[in-house]
């Protein structure tokens, strides 16, 4: 059974997700990324009782609680009460500037075979290209981008490599990803930051969030290495 949620003035459904969490969708189909990062930020001002995580997705939010949430309905009213003193007129994206060394790419050829583009216009076109964070997972401070300029678009590899390093910047599809830390991955890596978007030190774990804007600047592999002396990575 779904409840109805007033957020900005724009319907959502709320319904049960597990014993711990509730999960909010807009009512509109098609929805827009901004009408979720929005709806984010609006829950995340609101101070909800309890709630330890608002997680946003390309289509829904998750609320994560401390507690079992046992009536859907009372914990709606709370949202509702608590949404009512917001005032959206204060939010605004934050701009996140990430320096990247394109030399540091693994994946030139395939991504210059499948663009029909040389690297240099590549770089050109992807500094270029608007970017909001769409969302962040499957590990911990991974950037989904959205924005990538559709001439440079790529297929995701056939076969992930099993070992990606952290700072990578890669492109799949309309996308561009940022991993963090090191993992396995299987988007076209055409560049490394220096930056690191998760530290599990700091509350919260990362500066950037859902909604922001990442403007991408080319530097030089001996600008990457001091800088990332200088992060102590």
């Amino acid at each position: 059974m779904s409840r109805s949620l007033q957020i900005n003035g724009a319907a959502w459904t709320v319904s049960v997700l597990g014993e711990r969490a509730l999960l909010i969708k807009p009512e509109e189909n098609n929805v827009e990324l901004s009408l979720i990062h929005l709806g984010t930020e609006v829950l995340e001002k609101a101070g909800l009782h309890q709630v330890t995580d608002i997680i946003p997705a390309y289509n829904s939010i998750a609320l994560i609680y401390d507690r079992l949430t046992e009536d859907p309905d009372k914990e709606v009213q709370e949202i509702q009460s608590k949404l009512k003193k917001i005032s959206t007129s204060e939010i605004s994206p934050q701009i996140h500037k990430v320096p990247v060394c394109y030399e540091l790419g693994l994946d030139w050829e395939c991504v210059e075979k499948c663009t029909g583009l040389k690297r240099k216009e590549v770089i050109k076109k992807h500094m270029n290209s608007n970017y909001s964070v769409a969302m962040m997972g499957f590990i911990p401070g991974f950037l989904y981008l959205s924005g990538l300029d559709e001439k440079i678009s790529c297929p995701r590899k056939a076969e992930p490599r099993t070992k990606i390093p952290a700072g990578s910047v890669g492109i799949a599809g309309n996308q561009t990803g940022v991993y963090s830390l090191e993992s396995p991955g299987g988007w076209q890596i055409i560049g490394r930051t220096p930056n690191s978007f998760f530290d599990p030190k700091m509350n919260p774990p990362s500066e950037v969030k859902p909604g922001d804007k990442i403007e991408f600047y080319s530097i030089s592999e001996s600008e990457f290495k001091k800088l990332r002396t200088e992060e102590g990575l």
